[in-house]
C-alpha cells in the first residue's frame, strides 16, 4: 500500500510533514528562551542561569543521543514505510525503544557524578545551583530520552501532528509551574531552579507516556508468532547507524561545551567569568535557530527515506533541498529579530550585570549574521541520516565543530593572539563552513547509486 505521503510532490509532502514540526518548534524555543528570563529573575546575577545552561548541555548529550538513535529509526522505518514492509518498520521501533532503555540508564550516571562534573564546566558562582539541577535533570532523564525517542518513530511514519501536540502541551505547562515555583507566583515561596528540573523531569515522563501509546496504535508492536521483542539483525543494524548519527548529534554540544569549558582555562578573574556567562547564554539564544533547523530537516529525513524506499531517488534529493532552503528562510527571520531586539533580550535576562550583556551582544554580532548558513547545514545534517548516510555528516561535524573551531580558540585566544574576541571571530568563521561543507557534500550524493541501508531479513 502506497504511503499518503508518497502521493504528493517532494515539495508539498517536505511542507505537510514539516510544518507542525515547524511550529512545535516555536513552542521549544519559546519554552527555552522564557525559561532564561525565569532564570535571570532569581537576583544572583546570573549564576543559575549560566549552572542552568551547563546542566543543559550536559544532559542534551543523552537527548541528542537519543536523537542520533531516532534518526537511524526514521531511516529504516521510513524506508520499510515506502516499501510497504510493515513487519521491517514494526522490527525498528521495537529495536529503538529498548536502545531508549540503555540511554536513559546512562543519563542517570550523569546525574549521579553531577558534583565532579561541575567542578569541571561550572564556574565557581554557578556550581551550587547547577549541580543540584544537574543532578535531578539527569537521574530523570528517561523522560527526555523516551520523548524524543518516540517522537522520532511518529514522524518517520509521516505524523508530526502528535509530536506537535505533546511539544506543545508540555512546553505550556513546564513554563507555568516553573514561572510558580521559581519566581513566586500564584503565593507560592520562591523555590530556585531545582524545583524546575522537578517540573521538566516529572512532565517530560508523562509526555513519554503518551508518546509511547501514540507510537504503539501508529505501528503493532507486539512481534508476530514467536519473534522476539528484539530483532538482533535490525538491532545491529539500527546501532551501526545510530551510532554514528548520535555522535554526529552530539558534537554540537560538546563543540559548544570545549568553548565554554575554554573560556573559564584561557580568561582569568572577572573577565574570564563574564564571558563564560556570554556564552553560556548565547547557547539558550541560538536555540530557536537551531529547534527550526532541525524541525525542516526532521520534516524532510522521513520523505527522503521514503522515497528512496519507493525507488525515487531524484525526488529525494529534491525533497533535501527543499527542507534545506526552508530551514535558510526561517533562519533569516531568526537573525533579523535576534539582531533587532538582543539589546532588550539579552538586558531582560540579565538585568543585573552590564558587563554580561555587553559581551552577548558582540558574540551575537559576530554570530547571527550567519545563522542561514547554520540552518542548512544543521538540516542538510538530517537529511542525510533519513538517507541512512550517518558517516559524511559526522565527518563535517567533528571537523568543523571539534578540529577547527577549538584548534582556532585554543590558538587565538590561548596563545594571546587575540583576547577574548578570539572566540567570537571563531564561531562567525565556524558558522559559514557550517553551511558551505554541508551543502558541497548534498550536491554531491549518491543515494540512487549506493544503498545506504541493508534490507535484512527480520527473523
Amino acid at each position: 500500500m502506497t504511503h499518503s505521503i508518497l502521493q504528493r510532490s517532494p515539495t508539498r509532502a517536505v511542507l505537510l510533514l514539516g510544518l507542525p514540526l515547524a511550529l512545535a518548534s516555536f513552542f521549544q524555543a519559546g519554552f527555552n528562551l522564557t525559561e532564561v528570563w525565569v532564570f535571570g529573575q532569581t537576583g544572583d546575577g546570573g549564576a543559575s542561569l549560566s549552572g542552568a545552561a551547563v546542566s543543559d548541555m550536559l544532559t542534551a548529550v543523552f537527548a541528542l543521543l537519543a536523537n542520533g538513535m531516532a534518526n537511524a529509526a526514521v531511516a529504516q522505518i521510513s524506508r520499510a514505510t515506502g516499501a510497504g514492509d510493515e513487519v521491517r518498520a514494526a522490527a525498528a521501533a521495537r529495536a529503538v525503544l529498548f536502545v531508549g532503555v540503555i540511554l536513559s540508564i546512562g543519563s542517570a550516571f550523569v546525574g549521579i557524578l553531577a558534583d565532579p562534573l561541575g567542578q569541571v564546566f561550572m564556574s565557581e558562582s554557578s556550581r551550587g545551583p547547577g549541580t543540584a539541577f544537574l543532578r535531578i535533570m539527569g537521574i530523570g532523564g528517561v523522560g527526555t530520552v523516551f520523548m524524543v525517542i518516540t517522537i522520532g518513530v511518529l514522524r518517520a511514519r509521516g505524523d508530526s501532528i502528535v509530536p506537535l501536540i505533546l511539544i506543545a502541551t508540555v512546553s505550556i505547562a513546564t513554563l507555568g509551574l516553573e514561572a510558580a515555583f521559581v519566581l513566586g507566583w500564584f503565593g507560592l515561596d520562591p523555590t530556585g531552579i531545582e524545583a524546575a528540573a522537578w517540573v521538566t523531569v516529572i512532565l517530560r515522563i508523562l509526555t513519554s507516556i503518551w508518546g509511547f501509546i501514540a507510537v504503539s496504535r501508529s505501528i503493532k508492536l507486539r512481534p508476530p508468532g514467536t519473534r522476539r521483542w528484539v530483532d538482533r539483525r535490525v538491532l545491529r543494524e539500527q546501532l551501526s547507524l545510530g551510532f554514528l548519527s548520535a555522535i554526529q548529534q552530539s558534537l554540537r554540544v560538546v563543540g559548544m561545551l570545549a568553548l565554554v569549558g575554554l573560556s573559564t582555562w584561557l580568561i582569568a578573574g572577572e573577565r574570564g567569568e563574564s564571558v563564560f556567562r556570554a556564552m553560556t547564554l548565547w547557547t539558550k539564544i541560538d536555540i530557536p535557530m537551531i529547534m527550526m533547523a532541525m524541525a525542516w530537516g526532521g520534516g524532510a529525513a522521513p520523505v527522503v527515506g521514503m522515497l528512496l524506499g519507493a525507488g525515487r531517488s531524484h525526488d529525494a534529493g529534491r525533497a533535501a533541498w527543499t527542507g534545506a532552503g526552508i530551514a535558510a528562510m526561517a533562519a533569516v527571520v531568526n537573525a533579523l529579530l535576534v539582531m533587532l531586539f538582543a539589546p532588550a533580550l539579552i538586558g531582560a535576562f540579565v538585568p543585573d550585570d552590564p558587563s554580561v550583556v555587553a559581551d552577548t551582544l558582540e558574540l551575537l554580532d559576530h554570530v547571527a549574521p550567519f545563522y542561514p548558513l547554520m540552518a542548512m547545514g544543521i538540516a542538510i545534517g538530517f537529511v542525510f541520516n533519513g538517507a541512512g548516510d550517518m558517516r559524511r555528516p559526522l565527518i563535517w561535524d567533528a571537523v568543523l565543530l571539534l578540529v577547527f573551531q577549538g584548534g582556532l580558540a585554543g590558538l587565538l585566544v590561548g596563545t594571546g593572539l587575540m583576547a577574548e574576541g578570539g572566540f567570537f571571530l571563531v564561531l562567525a568563521i565556524s558558522g559559514v563552513l557550517q553551511g558551505v561543507v554541508p551543502m558541497w557534500f548534498l550536491k554531491r550524493r549518491e543515494w540512487g547509486r549506493r544503498p545506504t541501508i541493508e534490507h535484512v531479513p527480520v527473523a
